[in-house]
């Protein structure tokens, strides 16, 4: 079996370690300091059981599974890593793992509420039906969850097939060809994308992004100048540095009039 703790504190992360170490004699233990660090641990390991600490800098427990979630090439053996989270608060928190059939643990740790739990992630692994439902309920969950603490990233893939979590902010520009969807970020990088254009202008619409074609969505954010072309058309140019066109057709010009105004 292979645990990985994610949890900023390092003295939590020793705690819960030892007294896996326990309960789990021949399992191998990854540890990870925050969100990020556990996502490229289970990117690169077959993760069984992640155990989360909730409140993590930048990405919360919530935001990693969700990212988790999203992303199937995470998963082990076409199938999330069960979940754990791991709280301070035996409250709110707790009432909403229970009615989503989520495990939890509470700090500071119980070495026979960990026993307990580690009997279920057992049961879980080696029944193939209760695995599926708990990772429905993950799914189901998160879907909810995250909307209180959002996830401000998305995952592309690179060329070697590899997958990079992007800030929505680093994001210039998205583009469709067919039904193959890329976005380019600051960096330069050029990563495809597993959604619809019009699914990712719902996604990403609180965050001043904003369809310009049937083909491109822009980060506002990262347009440097608009600039008029012919028959009514205009574009966009970016602020990298290639000074990167987009086109601004007709029919989404009045759109983008409204939000900036005239141009």
């Amino acid at each position: 079996m292979q645990i990985l703790i994610a949890d900023d504190e390092k003295p939590a992360r020793g705690e819960l370690r030892y007294l896996l170490e326990q309960l789990e004699e021949t399992a191998v233990f990854h540890e990870a300091r925050n969100g990020q660090e556990a996502l490229n641990i289970v990117a690169q390991q077959p993760v069984d059981v992640l155990f989360l600490d909730i409140n993590m800098p930048d990405l919360s427990g919530v935001a990693v599974a969700a990212a988790i979630v999203e992303n199937p090439a995470l998963w082990n053996a076409g199938r999330v890593p069960i979940i754990v989270f791991a709280t301070a608060y035996s409250t709110y928190a707790v009432r909403a793992f229970e009615l989503a059939a989520l495990d939890y643990v509470v700090k500071p740790y119980s070495e026979q509420r960990l026993a307990q739990t580690m009997v279920r992630v057992r049961q879980t692994l080696a029944t193939q039906a209760e695995r599926v439902e708990k990772q429905s309920a993950l799914k189901r969950y998160v879907e909810t969850a995250v909307s209180a603490t959002p996830l401000t990233k998305i995952w592309g893939e690179q060329e070697n097939k590899n997958s990079l979590l992007v800030d929505y902010g680093d994001i210039l520009w998205l583009e469709a060809d067919g039904k193959r969807v890329t976005m380019t970020t600051k960096a330069g990088q050029k990563l495809l994308l597993r959604y619809s254009v019009k699914e990712l202008e719902t996604r990403l619409a609180a965050h001043n992004f904003v369809r310009v074609h049937k083909a491109y969505l822009v980060n506002l954010n990262h347009v440097a100048e608009v600039v008029p072309w012919f028959s009514g058309t205009y574009v966009l140019r970016m602020a990298d540095a290639a000074r990167s066109e987009i086109p601004l057709s007709r029919q989404y010009s009045k759109q983008l009039k409204e939000l900036i105004g005239n141009f």
